[in-house]
This record gives structure tokens, C-alpha cells and sequence, in this order.
């Protein structure tokens, strides 16, 4: 199996979420001091992610009140077994982030925001939004500030 190994081309980490279905988002509420990690569906383009959903909640609450937010996403995801368990190991690529999330208010923007999450799914657009439903949702832009990846067993 090959070795554990930081990814710097960042060509790489863009394919990396470029495949991802899924991200891990990263909370911590400045009030209480504890972390909230949720799985999100999401979309990413030019330095950004892009989330959505309900306007109100857990995560909406504490993005508005500490914006620092940390997210992960991996891929080709396994678990490789052998006859000895101590001898178990899980192949992979991943990244992480971090950056700061912004609650998305204009309606333009938050089209934009839902454009890229439809996109990265495999839609191809013109997309055509509910003006009504576009304006009762949450769309968040994370802006990235730093990026790395990391691959096992390639």
C-alpha cells in the first residue's frame, strides 16, 4: 500500500471537491464552547463553497454569531482489511479547509450560490429559481482562506 502523503498541487485539491458528494462542516458556538459538525451537500467554485437550507437552526445560529468555519470532504474512500486487524488502514484523498462563511442576502447572490451547488451535481443550467423559494432559503458562501489535501494508499 503506498504511503500517507500531502497533496500541494492545487490543481488536486480542487478535482478532490470537484468529485465529493458531501462536506463536513465545522462549527464551534462561541457561547457554549462546543464544536457542531454537520454533513451538507454543497458546491464549490472559484475559491468558494456554497451551502444551503433552512433559514433558521443550530447552524444558522452560530454563523451569525462566530463565522469561522472548518470543513473537510474526502473520496475514494476504503477500508482495506488484512488477516491481522492491527493491520487494517483506509485508503484515501481529502481536504480541508478553512475559512469564513457568509449568510447570503441578496437574491441575485444567493441565485449564484444555488447555481454552483445544482452544477456541481451534474445540472447543467440556465437554471429558473422560485423567486419565493430562493427568498425563504439560506444560501452560505464560505470564502477560503487555506486548503490542503491528503492522500493514503495510492
Amino acid at each position: 500500500m503506498g504511503s500517507k502523503k500531502m497533496i500541494q498541487d492545487p490543481q488536486q485539491i480542487e478535482a478532490i471537491l470537484a468529485k465529493a458528494k458531501f462536506i463536513r462542516l465545522a462549527l464551534s458556538d462561541p457561547e457554549t464552547g462546543n464544536p457542531y459538525l454537520i454533513p451538507l451537500s454543497f458546491g464549490y467554485e472559484d475559491n468558494a463553497i456554497y451551502l444551503h437550507g433552512s433559514a433558521s437552526g443550530k447552524k444558522i445560529d452560530i454563523i451569525r454569531k462566530n463565522n469561522k468555519v472548518c470543513f473537510e470532504a474526502d473520496i475514494e474512500t476504503e477500508v482495506i482489511t488484512s488477516d491481522d486487524p492491527c493491520n487494517y488502514n483506509v485508503r484515501y484523498r481529502s481536504v480541508i479547509g478553512y475559512g469564513r462563511a457568509q449568510i447570503l442576502e441578496g437574491y441575485d447572490e444567493k441565485v449564484e450560490g444555488l447555481t454552483v451547488l445544482s452544477e456541481h451535481y451534474g445540472k447543467e443550467g440556465p437554471f429558473e429559481f422560485e423567486e419565493e423559494k430562493v427568498k425563504r432559503l439560506c444560501v452560505i458562501k464560505i470564502e477560503i482562506e487555506r486548503m490542503t489535501g491528503k492522500e493514503y494508499g495510492f
